[in-house]
């Protein structure tokens, strides 16, 4: 799946006749497709991901940080390129699986982003792989990372888009998890979904102000349509995808990609 990167400035706003159209006919098969979430499931959500960030800035150096590790699929594709990587998690269960089999260039750590456990300057590399929204303490994290980074190191992430319509993580309602495409338009009236949502959402300038607060320069940012794993190769609405992040609608796509670098 083609990502294409979009510098700093203003959001795009207005979408032409065809726009629109890509909009409506996105907007039909959400329900089925679009808003199904699970960053490490299917090649072309781990490939798409991975093929995102390394459009913004090398992934690739000395030292790896990855953080939230969970069982490796993108630790492990990433690890080729890296001397020496060092993957965290904070949920055991899935770091015992992950412990069992890793390349021989992984470490595998149980620890918070907020408490780190590794020297100042150490890593050229932090990926953040759709964990910024499931942190109490965004802020933090990002001052942590920014005091393991080398100077000139880069954090790259994923992180869910504001401007994508549909919750990703379910809407937990009543003792029932509801599907996001069951409240269109949740993610754009924000205390509501503060309220009603245990995941955050993050814009472009969100994310520029964090990190500035941080220490970490944005340098670029680029967006991903669903990747729809469960549909067979060539699909129509694979290319309907690539057609919606080629046009101005590529703003309300679902997963906003950042690099962000260290002062």
């Amino acid at each position: 799946m083609a990502a294409r990167r979009e510098h700093k400035g203003g959001m795009e706003t207005g979408a032409p006749p065809a726009g629109r159209r890509i909009a409506d006919e996105l907007g039909d098969e959400a329900h089925s497709f679009g808003a199904l979430h699970g960053s490490a499931r299917g090649s072309r959500n781990v490939q798409g991901r991975l093929d995102a960030m390394a459009s913004l800035a090398p992934l690739s150096g000395e030292r790896l940080l990855d953080v939230g590790c969970a069982t490796g699929e993108y630790t492990n594709a990433m690890a080729p390129a890296f001397t020496h990587v060092d993957a965290i998690d904070v949920e055991i269960d899935r770091l015992a699986l992950y412990t069992q089999d890793h390349p021989d260039n992984v470490s595998v750590h149980t620890q918070s982003v907020t408490s780190l456990e590794f020297a100042d300057d150490t890593f050229d590399v932090v990926t953040m792989i759709e964990v910024l929204e499931h942190l109490p303490d965004v802020a933090g994290a990002l001052a942590e990372i920014r005091r393991v980074l080398r100077p000139g190191g880069r954090l790259l992430l994923t992180t869910p888009n504001r401007w994508w319509p549909f919750e990703q993580h379910g809407i937990p309602i009543r003792g029932r998890r509801l599907p996001g495409p069951t409240m269109p338009g949740l993610t754009w009236v924000r205390p509501l979904h503060r309220r009603l949502c245990r995941t955050a959402t993050f814009t472009r300038s969100e994310l520029a102000t964090l990190g500035e607060t941080a220490g970490l320069r944005l340098t670029g940012v680029t967006y991903m349509m669903p990747p729809l794993d469960s549909l067979p190769e060539g699909h129509a609405l694979h290319r309907l995808t690539e057609r919606a992040e080629a046009s101005p609608l590529r703003s309300l796509s679902q997963t906003l990609v950042a690099c962000l670098e260290a002062d």
